[in-house]
């Protein structure tokens, strides 16, 4: 099985991925999914919908991908009840501070793309804590794939189609940090589709865009490498877009499972939406082909050529149609010149005529952003389950209609039929009154409704009681095949998985403060003039004997530091993350703990035997989350307000914050460089009117970047309003001011840098 799954953000895109061959569908309710700004489905009417997908034989997966606060655990509860009680095939999980919730019910558990898991260490968690499922982030590769499928009983599944985020596995606060929307909530307004200059490049470009995924071709290695789903990314997109696009995917599984021979419609992927002439990813292409910086929305598919312009109208010379209702952009050396529907169109001699207000350059692209036919053909679908009717009409008898259906089959008894006194009802009126089917989904043919007389006496029959025994028959063969479907779900017993990934290593609460520094010689021999004990915190090296080695030499650990822990790079795929185990097994006497920003650092923890501290990536938003995972400790998120903190948090309140971490190389994306010729030199900014945002390199094996709010943190104007431990963030400081900024947080006093950020420690999300 390799199944299709579909974006749904509102009913009539439901309607077109039933129709164009979806085995799943994923849809969100209107609070507690990351698309809140889709359509949506309601707890009052998510029953019928998921009614609908299970008679067409298709799974409804129930999206949960947001992070939950602690006020807002009443009202979620009431929301996922609604779900389970629809009888959805499967939760989508984002918090998994949430999962008690969910183990309330024995529904399947998919983890979320949110979560970022992109490694067998990350699959593992999730696997013990009773997933069925994960969603793998985007950037994850294909010998990563393999691993996790031969390593654990999780089903497989991967974005094939569709908007890729630039930040890792969606994992950003760009927006949250700009406004206060939160992509975490489903309120992302999009900061990467703006335009920037950068260190290398002078000229507004948009830098951040990256192009649309289109793996159609890619199916069968992922098939290989063990992916079970194929998702199609696009709950805010249009009906057509779901259709066109779900129907391609479907054929191209046909073929490859069945040895079909269908035509991929590569014209109608274009047309449904396109931006950036697609990528095949990060598996497939360099960081070149992920980024388009020219234009940031469709592009549609060029359809012909600009030759003239001549009385308001432009000469066009086509090689694919345009009609009246098209919507059109014009691009010249890959940008955009403008758009326009077009109203009028005649064929002139060997070129086309469309009237147009602007003049625009000859030899420029005219693309098809948006194919009115495509439009026309998904708007009002309405999929139909094919039905055989057969009644059968005996004077003395009651009377009978079988509707059949796919192998299923109801039987339902009427009235008793009577004899025909003057006027008979004869065949043509039984076939047209049965197949007045209406708004139900099934429909029927005259030659697939069959009337039976059983006797030669005439009958007859009123009208009501046809009607009556259709629709009684029709209801009935519904609720078979639904409660066939029904019947056959996988469910989960949850009593057989862990409440909690881990236990705590360290018996006592780790108090203090938590001091980051980026291991160069200078910070660590800062340390030595500190007047208090911290719990250091380096940044992951494979230089950390030689860190060890610094520490030692100065007898800092015991005078200054309480524990020391390790912090590791978000992202760990493929070598990445042998080296960073190596590292550490190497290492092991060496320090008490880790500090992760992704899973697979909680499984590396727990294998070591060591305390975790939770990271920020890891987006903590409630107190129940670090006793589901088994943290020692845990930053809360840095979109919690300080009246939202969790109980025994830790507080951010210093330091470079990373809103974005990009996994491709945004050095080649503005230079054109290669890694054999790399222009990277410690570090580069890219610009917009609200400021600077620096970019830093982190590399094990591969590279990863980390891009910067444009502020600081600095929370010291405030620190007596919070009460708590802190965690600050000291890399790339010079000594005296590590020594002066960890006096300050260890006093709880002091006075903040010039412009900087409280965060939203007084203002929070929406």
């Amino acid at each position: 099985m390799l199944e299709v799954l579909a974006p749904v953000g509102n009913i009539q895109a439901l309607n077109s991925a039933i129709y164009s061959g979806a085995d799943a569908v994923y849809l969100g309710l209107d609070l507690f999914n990351a698309r809140i700004k889709a359509g949506n489905f309601t707890k009052d009417n998510i029953r019928t919908y998921v009614e609908k997908c299970h008679l067409f034989g298709v799974k409804v997966y129930v999206t949960f991908n947001t992070q939950i606060k602690n006020a807002e655990f009443d009202i979620f509860e009431q929301y996922v009840e609604a779900a389970a009680k629809a009888n959805v095939d499967a939760f989508i999980v984002t918090d998994l501070g949430t999962l008690d919730v969910f183990k309330k019910y024995d529904i399947p558990l998919h983890g979320s793309t949110q979560i970022g898991v992109h490694n067998l260490a990350g699959a593992k968690v999730l696997e013990e804590l009773g997933f069925s499922r994960i969603v793998l982030a985007r950037e994850t590769l294909l010998e990563d794939i393999s691993k996790i499928k031969n390593g654990t009983s999780l089903e497989i599944e991967y974005f094939v189609h569709g908007a890729l985020c630039v930040s890792f596995s969606g994992g950003c606060l760009a927006s949250s940090m700009m406004n206060g929307d939160s992509g975490n909530r489903g309120r992302c307004n999009q900061p990467c589709r703006l335009k920037y200059t950068s260190t290398y490049c002078k000229e507004e470009k948009y830098l951040l865009s990256t192009k649309d995924q289109c793996l159609i071709d890619k199916l069968n290695d992922l098939h290989l490498a063990g992916v079970d789903s194929l998702k199609i990314e696009g709950r805010l997109k249009q009906p057509h877009y779901v259709g066109s696009v779900v129907e391609q995917y479907r054929k191209a599984v046909d073929n490859l499972l069945y040895g079909n021979n269908n035509r991929i419609d590569y014209s109608s992927l274009k047309r449904a939406y396109n931006r950036g002439n697609f990528t095949q990813g990060y598996n497939y292409e360099n960081t070149k082909q992920i980024i388009f910086d020219k234009i940031n929305g469709n592009i549609g598919e060029e359809v012909g050529k600009i030759i003239g312009y001549d009385n308001g109208a432009l000469k066009v010379r086509l090689n694919k149609p345009l009609n009246v209702g098209d919507g059109v952009k014009v691009i010249k050396s890959g940008r955009e010149l403008g758009g326009f529907c077009i109203n009028d169109i005649k064929k002139k001699g060997d070129c086309f005529v469309i009237k147009t207000n602007k003049k625009y350059d000859i030899g420029s692209g005219v693309c098809l952003t948006l194919d009115k036919s495509q439009v026309d053909r998904f708007e009002n679908v309405s999929p139909k389950l094919s039905i055989k009717l057969k009644l059968e009409a005996i004077v003395g008898e009651r009377l009978k209609l079988m509707a059949a259906c796919g192998g299923f089959e109801a039987c339902v008894y009427g009235e008793i039929v009577e004899a025909a006194l003057s006027k008979k009802t004869d065949e043509e009126t039984v076939k047209k009154q049965l197949l007045r089917l209406g708004e139900s989904e099934f429909s029927s043919t005259f030659d697939d409704v069959e009337f039976v007389a059983g006797n030669e006496e005439s009958c007859f029959i009123p009208l009501s009681q046809l009607n009556s025994i259709r629709r009684i028959a029709v209801e009935e063969l519904r609720r078979k095949i639904i409660n066939d479907f029904e019947n056959k779900r996988h469910r989960v017993d949850f009593n057989k998985h862990k409440t909690s990934f881990g236990n705590k290593k360290l018996n006592d609460k780790i108090n203090g403060l938590f001091v980051e520094i980026d291991g160069t010689e200078g910070s660590l021999k800062s340390l030595e003039r500190l007047d208090c004990k911290i719990n250091l915190c380096l940044q992951f090296s494979t230089n950390l004997a030689k860190m060890i080695k610094i520490i030692l030499e100065n007898d800092l650990i015991k005078k200054n530091i309480e524990n020391i822990f390790l912090k590791l790079p978000r992202v760990a795929r493929g070598q990445d993350y042998d080296i960073v185990v190596k590292t550490l097994e190497e290492n092991r006497l060496s320090f008490d703990g880790i500090v992760a920003d992704n899973l697979y650092g909680v499984y590396i923890a727990k294998a070591l035997d060591i305390a975790v501290i939770g990271g920020i990536g890891l987006n903590v938003y409630n107190s129940r989350y670090s006793k589901i995972i088994g943290l020692d400790g845990a930053i809360n998120s840095v979109e919690l307000n300080r009246r939202e903190l969790v109980d025994d948090g830790i507080i951010f309140g210093y330091g470079k914050l990373a809103i974005m971490t990009l996994l491709h190389c945004p050095v080649q994306a503005n230079t054109g460089c290669d890694c054999a010729d790399c222009k990277y030199k410690d570090g580069f900014s890219y610009y917009d009117k609200r400021g600077e945002y620096k970019i830093e390199r982190i590399k094990v094996k591969y590279c990863q970047f980390e891009l910067y709010n444009q502020q600081i943190v600095d929370v010291r104007n405030k620190i007596s309003l919070l009460d708590g431990d802190f965690y600050i963030n000291l890399s790339g400081c010079a000594q005296d001011d590590i020594v002066k900024i960890v006096d300050d947080f260890s006093k709880k006093s002091g006075v903040g840098v010039d412009n900087s950020t409280y965060g939203h420690l007084f203002r929070g999300v929406k």
